[in-house]
């Protein structure tokens, strides 16, 4: 006679706080000559909301599936929750993923799609009935037992993939891209249910996404992925506002980018000397060395067009172009050296004078500067 699991009542699973969710050392992945992942050195700590963000190829969901336990690190070794796993199978690590396909069994209601796994582990009826209750009211589907998925909404169908990867409590949740398959005002809804959701389980998420609003919205830290590396791991808002280097500056939300060489570190920043436009203040970075060549970027929302009380930088130009976009206007200005830059203003019913072919002044403060290595 096959034993009968025991379920306990409620979603959450808890973990042991002294370790890491989950711990990377070292680990690199090779396909041949390809290095997909590249020495990865990484913490994720208990019931943290962690996303790792980067563009299509960049090594993300290699990360994932080396996680998951789909594949194994050419190079060093995967711990969840103070455990060595790089050798495990799937089914011997406590985590459980959901996919941007949902892989829902088209066959099967919602109640049974749901159950599926607590089934296979031979729950008795009334504890797995228990269980499909409490883990469909968790994310708001009470009454939709009896639906197929051909029956529902995409959204429900997530709401579903969820509940089916939940209800194992598991220490740590992987999501690829869950998101990708639903439309625009969907996927914002989804973001704010996912992130309640997720606060509400307690346990870690791991989300992978190429879409950087995603990760800002929803994310405690987010790791930024490039070539198979992490170049930045960092909260929200450190990513957007302290990048560490171009890349992360111009893929995490969108940047104006000045090319100029160190003249000083003053007492109140780096001044930075940028042909055409003059001196430079920026936040003070003594990493970049008197002389040395560097990048400095601004955010198109913290510049104005005209006189502004925090214009510690200025800069003349001809204004391009000027874009309508719902909430914001963005004004492409051509500055006197010729380098492009935008301007991002919110729209609030009171219109500029300026025109396409104007000459307009560009001002920006010291704080929203940040000085980068070029």
């Amino acid at each position: 006679m096959p034993e009968v699991a025991e379920l306990s009542p409620t979603v959450t699973l808890a973990s042991d706080a002294s370790h890491p969710a989950v711990a990377l050392t070292g680990v690199s992945k090779r396909f041949g000559d390809v290095v997909a992942v590249n020495k990865v050195e990484l913490e994720i700590k208990q019931n943290e909301f962690f996303s790792i963000l980067g563009s299509s190829g960049c090594g993300k969901t290699t990360l994932l599936r080396m996680i998951a336990g789909f594949e194994r690190p050419s190079t060093g070794d995967i711990y969840l929750d103070g455990q060595l796993v790089t050798g495990r199978s799937v089914r011997q690590r406590n985590l459980n993923l959901v996919f941007q396909s949902y892989a829902l069994f088209p066959h099967l209601d919602v109640y049974n799609n749901v159950a599926f796994e607590l089934k296979v582990r031979g729950g008795r009826r009334q504890e797995v009935d228990e269980r499909v209750k409490e883990t469909l009211h968790l994310v708001q589907l009470d009454g939709y037992e009896r639906r197929k998925p051909a029956q529902l909404s995409g959204g429900q169908r997530q709401r579903v993939a969820l509940a089916r990867a939940l209800i194992g409590q598991p220490a740590v949740l992987l999501l690829d891209e869950p998101l990708g398959a639903l439309d625009q005002k969907l996927r914002k809804d989804m973001q704010i249910e996912l992130k309640r959701l997720q606060r509400e389980v307690g346990i870690t998420f791991i989300y992978v996404t190429h879409d950087q609003e995603e990760a800002l919205t929803m994310s405690d830290r987010i790791a930024v992925m490039r070539a198979g590396n992490l170049l930045q791991v960092d909260s929200p808002r450190r990513l957007y506002e302290a990048p560490n280097d171009t890349y992360v500056a111009g893929f995490v939300g969108q940047s104006n980018f000045l090319r100029g060489i160190v003249e000083e570190h003053a007492a109140d920043g780096t001044i930075v000397g940028v042909d055409g436009i003059g001196c430079i203040r920026a936040e003070l970075n003594r990493d970049a060395e008197v002389g040395a060549e560097v990048t400095v970027s601004f955010r198109p929302e913290r510049a104005r067009l005209g006189a502004a009380p925090n214009g510690d930088n200025e800069a003349s130009g001809t204004l391009r172009e000027v874009v309508f976009v719902g909430n914001d206007t963005q004004y492409l200005v051509q500055l006197a050296g010729g380098a492009m830059v935008q301007c991002r203003r919110q729209n609030d019913g009171a219109e500029l004078d300026q025109g396409v072919g104007d000459q307009v002044r560009m001002t920006w403060s010291r704080a929203a500067t940040v000085v980068l290595p070029s």
